[in-house]
């Protein structure tokens, strides 16, 4: 409802994904992430923040399987803002990722 700490949308339970629908077909070369520093946070942790995910190219937002870009893990101790490079060369063009 508002942009103060702690009141983000978050995941229900430890697991969960989300499909983001790209305007137009690309090559990615990297991700990033972002999650609140702990000098911001209320609680003074970011039990929160995402450990480890995988990011998966889609051609697509309904395609079930895709194919894997990366594995990541985010840094709690490091930058809030984290990138994080395309792990394998595309042969094609992705219309997405989850």
């Amino acid at each position: 409802p508002d942009m103060y700490p702690g009141n983000c949308w978050a995941f229900k339970g430890s697991q969960g994904y989300l499909v983001v629908r790209l305007s137009m077909k690309i090559y990615p070369t990297a991700f990033t992430m972002e999650h609140i520093p702990k000098t911001l946070s209320p609680t003074g942790n970011i039990t929160s923040a995402p450990k480890n995910f995988s990011v998966y190219g889609l051609d697509d937002e309904y395609q079930k399987d895709g194919k894997l870009l990366g594995q990541y893990v985010y840094d709690e101790e490091g930058e809030s803002l984290q990138m994080f490079p395309v792990m394998v060369s595309l042969d094609d063009k992705i219309q997405g990722v989850r």
